[in-house]
């Protein structure tokens, strides 16, 4: 028995689509556009804590203010971190098959999404490094005095009231 594949119908949301119609702008045919703009990027980096993985943190991404995606993923590599796009896996005919749920369409796309990524990534490894480092060292005169150390007839630096 032979299948046939459904042909694809792009839908352009906002243009009027003539399915009929040969020109541009018809069902299966691309619209063109202007210069493509790429909308702006939120990302939000989860790091992840765990040494033995190669695994470093999710990312959730934010686009244009209407859109979020999830599944992020940040590893850490020989090269240095990069990123994996979030995956479908299923079974079929008893193998496992991972397939990307979103990517990028352009290299300029993919470079600004992954370079936004990567930027936020290093701005929260920086601040987790960064506050870590701001802990003071703590010497025997920083502690506080034993009880027995206080001398109860000397004025204390701040004045209870009842």
């Amino acid at each position: 028995m032979a299948t046939r594949k459904k042909p694809n119908i792009d839908i352009h949301v906002g243009e009027e689509v003539a399915a009929a119609s040969a020109e541009p702008g018809a069902a299966g045919q691309p619209i063109p556009q202007a210069a493509s703009e790429i909308p702006d990027l939120t990302v939000r980096i989860f790091p992840i804590r765990n040494s033995k993985s190669k695994l470093r943190a999710t990312a959730s991404v934010n686009i244009g203010r209407a859109f979020a995606v999830q599944g992020f993923r940040i590893f850490d590599s020989q090269n240095g971190p990069f990123v994996k796009e979030p995956q479908q896996t299923y079974i079929k005919e008893g193998t496992e098959i991972q397939r990307s749920v979103f990517f990028p369409i352009t290299k300029e796309a993919r470079d600004k999404l992954y370079g936004q990524i990567l930027h936020s990534y290093e701005l929260v490894t920086d601040r987790e490094l960064g506050q870590q480092s701001e802990v003071p060292f703590v010497t025997d005169e920083d502690a506080p005095p034993a009880p027995g150390e206080i001398d109860p007839d000397e004025d204390l630096p701040f004045e209870q009231s009842m």
